[in-house]
C-alpha cells in the first residue's frame, strides 16, 4: 500500500499525464469552443443590453472600436475554459482508470470515496438548484432594483446615466455571481454542522460577528453603494437563520425518536 502522503502527488502527476495524452483533442475542442463562443457572445451581449435590464433614460456606449471584439473574446474564453474542464473531467472518469498510474494511485482511496458518492451527487444537485435560485434572485430583483436606484439617483441631480459596455457587462456578471455565492449559504452551514466543525449553539452565540462579516463580504462582492450592500447581505442573514431553524427542527425530531 502506498504512503498516504504520496497519493495526492501521484494523482496530480497522473492527471498531468492524461492531459498530455489528450492535448491535441483538448486544443481542438478549445478552438471550436472559442469560435462558437465568439459567435454566441453576440447574442449574450444583446441580452445584456435588453430593455428588461437597461432602465429608461440610461444608455450603454462603446469607447473604442475593439471593445465589443475584446468583450466577445473574453466571453468565448470563459466558455471554452468551462467546456474544457468538463471534457477533461469526463475523460478522466471514463478513460483514466485504464492508465496504470491513475489506477494504482487511486486504489487506496477508492474504498474511502465510494461511500460518499451519494453525498457528492446530492451536494452537486443542491449546489445547482441554489445557484439557479441565486441567479433568479439577481435577474428579477437585485439588478432591476439597483439599476433603477442608480439611474434615479443620477437623474435627481440632473445627470444622465451612461455605461461603458465592458463595465455594464461586468456589473451584471459580478452581481449575478455574488447572488449565486450567497445562495450557497444553507449548503455551507449544513456541511459545517453535519461534520461537527461547528455547533449550532456556537453559530447562534456569534450572530453579531457573523452579521458584521457578512456585511464586509457583501461590500467586497457588490458595488459600493448601500442598496446593493443590503440586497446582497440580507439574503445571507435570512438564509443562515432559516438554515439554523430547520436544523434545530430536524435535531429535535431525531432526538424524540
Amino acid at each position: 500500500m502506498r504512503n498516504q502522503e504520496e497519493v495526492p502527488f501521484l494523482i496530480i502527476r497522473s492527471l498531468g499525464e492524461q492531459v498530455r495524452v489528450r492535448i491535441g483533442l483538448l486544443g481542438f475542442i478549445g478552438l471550436i469552443c472559442i469560435t462558437g463562443g465568439y459567435l454566441l457572445a453576440g447574442g449574450a451581449i444583446e441580452w445584456l443590453l435588453s430593455s428588461s435590464f437597461l432602465p429608461e433614460g440610461a444608455e450603454v456606449v462603446v469607447l473604442h472600436p475593439l471593445e465589443v471584439v475584446l468583450l466577445r473574446l473574453k466571453i468565448a474564453g470563459y466558455f471554452a475554459l468551462a467546456v474544457l474542464f468538463f471534457t477533461l473531467s469526463v475523460d478522466v472518469l471514463l478513460r483514466g482508470s485504464k492508465l496504470e498510474s491513475i489506477r494504482e494511485s487511486t486504489t487506496d482511496l477508492s474504498s474511502a470515496f465510494r461511500p460518499h458518492i451519494g453525498t457528492a451527487i446530492f451536494v452537486s444537485i443542491s449546489t445547482f438548484i441554489l445557484g439557479a435560485l441565486g441567479a433568479f434572485y439577481s435577474f428579477e430583483f437585485v439588478i432591476p432594483m439597483l439599476l433603477e436606484y442608480l439611474t434615479s439617483d443620477a437623474e435627481s441631480v440632473g445627470l444622465t446615466t451612461t455605461w461603458q459596455l465592458e463595465a455594464w457587462a461586468g456589473f451584471i456578471v459580478s452581481l449575478t455571481g455574488a447572488c449565486i455565492l450567497v445562495f450557497q449559504t444553507p449548503l455551507v452551514i449544513f456541511a459545517l454542522l453535519r461534520t461537527d466543525l461547528i455547533s449550532r449553539a456556537s453559530l447562534s452565540s456569534r450572530r453579531r460577528e457573523i452579521w458584521f462579516a457578512t456585511a464586509a463580504l457583501s461590500a467586497f462582492l457588490s458595488p459600493p453603494d448601500p442598496v446593493s450592500l443590503m440586497l446582497i447581505a440580507l439574503p445571507v442573514i435570512i438564509l443562515m437563520e432559516g438554515t439554523l431553524l430547520i436544523d434545530s427542527l430536524f435535531s429535535e425530531s431525531s432526538s424524540q425518536r
